[in-house]
Parts: C-alpha cells; structure tokens; sequence
C-alpha cells in the first residue's frame, strides 16, 4: 500500500510539470512570429522542439507508472483474496459437514434442478396453488414415449403415483428433531394421499390412480419422458392448465430419462407429480418439493401432506410445516 501511495504522489508531481510544460510550448506558439523568431524561441533556455520532446517524456512516464499502480493494486487484491481462501473453505466445509453426516450410504448425492410454472418462496413453508375438482377421487395419468422403457422402468414411474408403502425415518437426519424420533414418509402418492383423506376436506383429494401408457392425449395427468437433456439444466417442468381456481389439466415431463438411475427418476416423478397435484416449492432443501432436490430423503414428507390436506380445504398460499 505504502507503494502504491508513493508512485501516485509522484505521478501528481509529474502531472503538474507536464501541465507547466505544454502551457510553455503553448505560449510560444501563439506568439511567435516570423519577425522575431530569435526572440521568442526559447523560453528559459529550451526550444519548442525541446520542450514537446519534454512533453512527450512526461506522457510516457505518466502512463508507465500508472501502469505499475494497477499492476500493485491488482497483487494487493490478489493477496487479500488467497488471504480470504482459507476462511471461506472453512465455512464451505461447515455448511456441508451436516449433509455429511446424515448422508444414506444408499442414496445418490446428485442433486437435480426442477421448475414449476407458479413458485412463491416466503419461509420454512410448502406453497400451495391451484387444486382438482374432481366429483370422485380418482385421476387418469398417461405416461408418453415409454415403448423404449423396460417394464422395470416403466414399474418405477407407476410406483411413484401408486405405491402405498410407508418408511419412518429419524428427524435428527433431517434436521428435524433430536435423535430418536422420527417421521413418515411415503413412497407413492396414493399412500400419501389415502393417509390423509380419512377426514373429509372441501374438495375431493385423488386417491385413486389410472396409470396407462398411450401415444395419446387423454388423461387428466399426462407424463412425457423425454431423452433430451433441457437447454437450461432442469431435468423435470410441469405445466398446468387452470380454469379459476381449478386445475384442468396437468403436463409432466422428464428430461433426459435414459440418463437416470431408478431412484432418481423415481424421485422426479414424485416431485414433479406433486406440483400437478397444486403443490409450490418448498423452502428445506431436504424435501422432496425443494425446487433442487438434493436426494438426502426423497420420499413424499408429512409437511407435503400437509399442504395438499390445507389446499384442498380451500386455504392457498403456504403451509408452514410443524417440524
């Protein structure tokens, strides 16, 4: 620093001799004459040429050494910077060391992007939008372009919508609770779903799903499976079509399917049938309805169900999860 404030001073001095200089070389252009040449043509000593050659000195000086000041307060802040490195390592490697230690040694830590036509972040919330108005309780989801699909892949994708299987898993692994209690969470919508649709609600919840695999439209859900990567990175986008406050239609579609283990195109499905079902986003970053899915539980949580029993109810916005 001390540098850099020494080269400045002296290029302030050599600012003022170069402006004394041209201010010289000006004078004596306005004045001299032909008649008087011998007498205007130094002043103080120096010819015009030898004043412009001074002139010109000084320039070059002038732009090298601010080149030097530059060049010292670049090192400055490069210094500064590897000086900050090991700080913010360190506080990298604490934000990361609690995933680390709840990690499932069976689960992929890849983490997917996900978009949704309609998000409203406010809190540590699920958001809620639009929902079905269904005279039963049952929807019909076609899943599209899955002749490729071996029937074990097109089984992961049903089972997604229609499993009823439950697991408990321990709150502390989510940040939660204290070790030693746990919460449900679901494999399938329908499980999910028929959990809560015990005590009545405003409008039907589906319950019921009639997964079919046409090349057609119909359906009330309908799943493309894309082997195409999406130019912005996401790997799933549901669109729904509304009328008011109710959803029409919903259209699903996973990108780059061919691409995917099992477990995450199970994983997407579920979030991405989520937001068919009028869920948002959800703002803990272990949730399913995360907007990026991080794979540490990705199963359909309470706080998921939740939001879908409020919606349903007639109360949008957000559901504020109990734990």
């Amino acid at each position: 620093m001390k540098e850099i404030s020494r080269l400045k001073s002296h290029v302030d001095i050599m600012k003022k001799e170069l402006d004394y200089t041209t201010k010289q070389i000006k004078l004596l252009e306005k004045n001299r004459k032909v008649s008087d040449w011998e007498r205007i043509d130094h002043v103080n000593g120096k010819s015009i040429d030898e004043l412009k050659y001074q002139e010109k000195n000084l320039s070059q000086e002038i732009t090298q050494i601010q080149k030097e000041i530059k060049k010292s307060q670049s090192k400055t802040l490069l210094i500064t910077e590897l000086s900050l490195l090991p700080v913010v390592v360190l506080l990298i490697l604490i934000s990361g060391l609690g995933n680390s230690i709840m990690d499932f040694t069976d689960h992929e830590t890849t983490s997917f992007k996900t978009r949704h036509l309609i998000e409203n972040l406010r809190g540590d919330t699920v958001d809620t939008w639009k929902s079905w108005r269904l005279i039963g309780t049952t929807l019909n989801v076609n899943v599209l372009n899955a002749k490729g699909l071996s029937e074990n892949r097109i089984d992961v994708i049903k089972n997604a919508i229609t499993s009823e299987e439950s697991l408990e898993i321990d709150d502390s692994l989510t940040h939660k609770g204290p070790k030693g209690f746990s919460s449900t969470y679901f494999k399938g919508w329908a499980g999910a779903l028929k959990n809560i649709a015990s005590k009545d609600t405003l409008y039907n919840i589906p319950t019921d799903f009639n997964v079919i695999t046409s090349n057609g439209g119909e359906g009330d859900v309908i799943i493309t499976l894309s082997n195409l990567r999406d130019g912005d990175g996401y790997t799933g986008y549901t669109k729904s079509v509304v009328d008011g406050n109710e959803i029409l239609k919903s259209f699903i579609t996973i990108y780059d399917v061919t691409n995917l283990t099992d477990e995450q195109l199970g994983t997407i499905v579920r979030h991405e049938f989520g937001h068919a079902l009028g869920l948002g986003h959800s703002t803990a970053p272990e949730d399913l309805m995360a907007p990026n899915i991080d794979m540490t539980v990705p199963y359909i949580s309470e706080c998921n169900t939740s939001a879908i029993r409020d919606l349903y109810n007639g109360i949008q916005g957000s559901t504020v999860c109990e734990k």
